[in-house]
């Protein structure tokens, strides 16, 4: 166990040290804190359930996925035709060379400077 002051929260805290280290936040009565380390150790089985439920689910997501990535990929065949398409029309609008003057213009301005109102308004 590691006893340690929060100063952030300006308590004394603990922490429940193992493999994995359980903050548990402490108060004045002695009685409380023991029902509160009680507590936090109670809630250790609930956590190691949990963690074996999702690694069984990982496992098994980890299978399927294997398989699916055997499969072929069934619109091969369409991304093919529309990738010919796409570079077809990108030869006839000529985006396939970059041209950075086509790109980058900047809209031509009147006169330079904007008109300044006249200063000698009424207010």
């Amino acid at each position: 166990m590691e006893v340690f002051y929060d100063t952030v929260n300006a308590h004394y805290c603990l922490n429940l040290c193992g493999k994995a280290k359980y903050k548990v936040d402490l108060g004045t009565d002695p009685l409380g804190n023991l029902t509160r380390m009680e507590n936090e150790l109670a809630k250790l089985s609930a956590r190691v359930e949990a963690a074996k439920t999702k690694k069984a689910e990982t496992v098994s997501q980890l299978e399927n996925a294997k398989v699916e990535v055997q499969k072929p990929f069934t619109f091969e065949e369409k991304l093919k035709e529309k990738t010919d398409r796409l570079n077809a029309l990108n030869i006839e609008l000529n985006l396939d060379k970059k041209d950075p003057s086509a790109i980058y213009t900047e809209p031509e301005q009147g006169n330079g400077l904007p008109e300044r109102k006249s200063r000698d308004m009424e207010r």
